[in-house]
């Protein structure tokens, strides 16, 4: 990247929690706290893919050489976003819904320095767009896609319409909203502005190990990863800012994803922003609540009905009541249809309420063999009081006979 965390929170964050990337969405009936947190946040989840055409690269920060792109003038970033209000308003980087500057150059260098028989790794891109201060030049956004997140990898779906909302698109601090054009009834994730150094966190995104869509997979199931909240500080990556470090390990296609705090809180404490070391940035909730304010959007105070019954689902089952957990995942599909994870749950919660005790021997001969017990503990009692009486009964007798007067 083009900075990094000043060494004391880089050192710090080495004292994090391992991080762990899991391959995928967690089983229904986990007991793990951040487990149980990607299963109520994957509703929310929501993977994008931004086309933009360029017209070319240019070095000098646009007044160097310029690099031109090929045949190939088109280049498509793949990002994360989530809904932060359940009328179908979503959250994400504006480096994912509107690119520019370093991060859209870095994208389209492999075609540029194609053109002059240059070619290397991701890292070499990164350096050569930061050292010449290479920008993209005649930008701009020709396709913006946004489909929602699935459990399951054999499912393909077309993407849904959005659009991103006017003026909602920030370089500082690099934040945009999306606004689904059709769907109005979708579970949101509430905010905790919290910052605890050390709490466990887990993120759900689309990263992958490359910045385009050259090569990337088509899933629509995003990856979990889990680490730590890290400290707080300034990177060179976004001057004047103070961002937080995490320990999960981020990739391109991250950017935008939640990062969410263990069950039962299960709320966001911000966003990904990129990849750094080892981990990554995120942009804190606050940042978050002040765009939506300055776009007039009500921030919400709850994940709305849908987030609520599907979640009343899942505790429910957690708890044993398969029942009840039935009953919240068919509400929560006739609200959201195209929900994620409650059909699927619902057919656990089915199973679990079928699945039969282990055998025994019936009820009956339990109480049978009790009674039995009972009464020869009754009886043993009985025994040991006639014994016991029978016992000071003679032992009466034997004395007054010792006793008897002699005849006069």
């Amino acid at each position: 990247m083009a900075g990094r965390l000043k060494p004391w929170i880089v050192l710090a964050a080495a004292c994090l929690w391992p991080a762990q990337a899991l391959a995928s969405i967690p089983a229904g009936n986990t007991t793990d706290p951040l487990q149980r947190s990607a299963l109520l946040s994957l509703g929310s989840i929501y993977r994008v893919e931004t086309t933009v055409s360029i017209g070319a690269l240019r070095a000098g920060n646009g007044t160097g050489r310029t690099y031109p792109l090929g045949r190939i003038h088109d280049v498509t970033l793949l990002g994360t976003a989530f809904v932060v209000v359940p009328t179908g308003v979503l959250v994400t980087d504006a480096h994912v819904a509107a690119p520019f500057g370093p991060s859209l150059a870095v994208a389209a260098a492999p075609l540029a320095l194609a053109q002059v028989g240059e070619f290397g790794s991701e890292a070499a891109y990164e350096k050569w767009v930061s050292d010449n201060q290479v920008v993209p030049v005649r930008a701009k956004v020709v396709a913006l896609r946004v489909w929602r997140a699935t459990a399951n990898p054999a499912i393909t779906e077309a993407p849904v319409p959005a659009h991103l909302v006017p003026n909602s698109a920030e370089a500082t601090p690099d934040l945009a909203l999306l606004q689904l054009d059709d769907d109005h009834n979708l579970p949101a994730l509430t905010f905790n502005e919290g910052e605890t150094l050390g709490t466990p966190i887990v993120t759900i995104g689309y990263g992958t190990s490359t910045p385009t869509t050259l090569g990337l997979p088509t899933t629509l199931v995003p990856s979990v990863k889990t680490g730590q909240l890290g400290p707080t500080g300034k990177t060179n990556a976004a001057p004047g800012q103070l961002v937080t470090y995490i320990s999960a390990p981020i990739s391109h296609g991250d950017s935008g994803a939640p990062v969410v705090d263990p069950f039962p809180n299960a709320q966001a404490h911000g966003l990904v922003r990129f990849q750094d070391g080892g981990g990554g940035l995120i942009e804190p909730a606050q940042a978050i609540f002040d765009l939506l304010e300055r776009e007039h959007i009500q921030p919400p105070t709850s994940g709305g009905p849908v987030y609520d019954e599907f979640a009343t689902g899942m505790k429910d089952m957690w708890s044993g009541n398969y029942v009840g957990a039935q009953a919240a995942f068919t509400n929560t599909l006739a609200a959201d249809p195209t929900h994620p994870l409650a059909a699927q749950e619902q057919r656990l919660a089915a199973q679990l309420a079928q699945a039969k005790p282990a055998p025994g021997r019936p009820g009956w001969w339990r109480v049978l063999f009790a009674g039995i017990g009972a009464l020869a503990a009754l009886a043993a009692l009985l025994c040991v009081w006639r014994l016991r009486r029978l016992g000071r009964l003679r032992d009466g007798h034997d004395d007054a006979a010792a006793h008897v007067p002699p005849a006069q």
